[in-house]
C-alpha cells in the first residue's frame, strides 16, 4: 500500500506547476508544532491493530483527496494566469485542464463515497467523531497554507512545461487513484469483514461449549 501511495504521490507532483514561494516566517523562530500529527496520534490512541490499520488507509485517502483538490486548485490558477501572459497557449491549456478535470472528477467522486463507507462500516468510533476530526484537520491545514503564498510562473517554457505534464501524467494518475482509493479500501474492508466473521463465528463456539458444559452435557469418547 505504502510503495502505490508514494507512485501515486510523485505522480501528483509531477503535475504541480512551478511556483515560486513567499512565506511569513521569522529567521530563528521556533519550529510550529505538526498540529494535523498531534491529533491524528491523540484521536488513535486506544485503538487496537486492526483498529489503526482501518483508519489509517481512510485517512491516508482523505488526505489524498485533499491533496488532488489542491494541486487541482493550484494547476486552475496555473492555467489562468499561463493564458493570461501567453494567450497562444490559453486555449490548449484550458481545453487539455478540462479533460483532465473530467478524468478525475468520477475516481474522487467515487472515493468520497468510499470513505463514507468506510466510516459506516468501522465500530471505532462514532462516525461524527471521525467527522468532526476531518474538519479539525482542514481547518488546521487552511490556516498553515495561508502562510505560504503561491505565484505561478507564466514563462513560456514553464507553461509549455504545464500542458505536457498533464498530456502525461493524466491516464497513470488516474489508475493509481483507482488502486489507491477505491479498489484497496474495499479489498481491506473485505479481509476485515472477514475476519470478523471468523472472530464471531469462534466466540459463537466457545459459548455453546461453555453453555454445553453448564447444562452437564459432555461430549462421549470414541470407543
Amino acid at each position: 500500500m505504502k510503495t502505490i501511495a508514494l507512485v501515486l504521490f510523485c505522480a501528483i507532483l509531477g503535475l504541480v506547476p512551478s511556483f515560486s514561494y513567499a512565506a511569513d516566517a521569522k529567521k530563528g523562530s521556533a519550529v510550529p508544532k505538526n498540529e494535523i500529527l498531534e491529533a491524528a496520534q491523540e484521536f488513535t490512541e486506544g485503538f487496537d491493530e486492526a483498529s489503526q490499520r482501518h483508519f489509517g488507509v481512510l485517512y491516508g485517502n482523505y488526505n489524498m483527496i485533499k491533496v488532488v483538490e489542491s494541486v487541482q486548485e493550484s494547476v486552475e490558477g496555473a492555467v489562468e494566469a499561463c493564458g493570461d501572459k501567453n494567450p497562444d497557449l490559453k486555449v490548449s491549456l484550458e481545453t487539455r485542464f478540462d479533460e483532465w478535470k473530467k478524468a478525475v472528477k468520477p475516481v474522487i467522486e467515487d472515493a468520497r463515497a468510499n470513505i463514507q463507507n468506510m466510516i459506516l462500516a468501522q465500530d471505532y468510533s462514532k462516525p461524527r467523531n471521525i467527522k468532526k476530526f476531518f474538519r479539525k484537520i482542514d481547518k488546521a491545514r487552511k490556516a498553515k497554507d495561508k502562510d505560504v503564498e503561491k505565484i505561478p510562473v507564466t514563462s513560456l517554457e514553464g507553461c509549455e512545461k504545464l500542458l505536457k505534464n498533464m498530456d502525461a501524467t493524466q491516464p497513470n494518475m488516474v489508475k493509481l487513484l483507482q488502486a489507491t482509493l477505491i479498489s484497496l479500501p474495499q479489498v481491506m474492508q473485505a479481509e476485515d469483514d472477514e475476519a470478523r466473521i471468523k472472530m464471531e463465528e469462534a466466540a459463537a463456539v466457545k459459548k455453546a461449549e461453555e453453555e454445553a458444559k453448564d447444562l452437564g452435557v459432555e461430549e462421549e469418547e470414541e470407543p
